[in-house]
């Protein structure tokens, strides 16, 4: 569930609105001090300066709220996963996968030591989970070329990367012409919610049986 926002009309105002908004009047008042240039030219061009600065202090202050804001909407995506630790992830996984028809195999310890926390097998085809860097706030390159060659060691037909974080662009193409996948973002956090909720409505008692 999202939170609304509700803020003063200050705070809803955009930036490109409030400079839209200061043109328009410095063009009104530049207007105005030609036609009457003679007697209140300095006037209506210090009323123009003030709307000008005026119009860009506000357009200032709406970007600092707008990065304060995107800077805790970064923070909150990530918040669901403070709690839980990656054995729990790692279960969660199988649980989901065995759901999904995928028969577990136990992971070698060279495995574990690559990253891998599940080690899945479905229509003859092997998957590896990579979930020991799964709190990471972004996936580069790198993280990706080198799970890459993490699979092949691990002789994996495909790899999945597992993420709170988001990909890069250079992860997103590189990822399309390799066999990797990611599961990140609101579709783990959807996945790992609903699974790890399910025992917990289990628990809870009906009213009707329980006459």
């Amino acid at each position: 569930m999202r939170a609304t926002i509700s803020a003063p009309l200050l705070y809803r105002v955009k930036t490109w609105q409030l400079i839209g908004l200061g043109f328009t009047g410095w063009v009104t008042l530049y207007s105005i001090a030609l036609i009457n240039w003679a007697a209140c030219g300095r006037f209506i061009a210090n009323t123009q300066g003030g709307c000008f600065a005026a119009t860009m202090a506000l357009a200032g202050l709406e970007a600092r709220r707008l990065k304060k804001y995107k800077i805790k909407c970064e923070h909150d995506a990530l918040h669901w996963a403070d709690n839980i630790p990656t054995f729990q992830l790692n279960q969660t996984l199988e649980q989901i996968q065995q759901k999904n028809g995928f028969s577990t195999e136990v992971l070698h310890a060279q495995e574990a030591e690559l990253g891998f926390g599940l080690r899945a097998v479905k229509d003859g085809r092997t998957f590896v989970f990579e979930t020991s860097r799964w709190k990471e706030p972004t996936i580069d390159l790198l993280h990706a070329q080198a799970t890459d060659e993490n699979r092949k060691r691990a002789m994996a037909d495909r790899a999945v990367i597992v993420s709170t974080g988001v990909p890069d662009e250079d992860t997103k193409l590189f990822v399309k012409s390799t066999p990797l996948h990611l599961l990140v973002g609101e579709e783990l956090q959807s996945l790992i919610e609903a699974e790890i909720s399910m025992p917990e409505e289990s628990l809870t008692p009906d009213p009707e049986s329980s006459v």
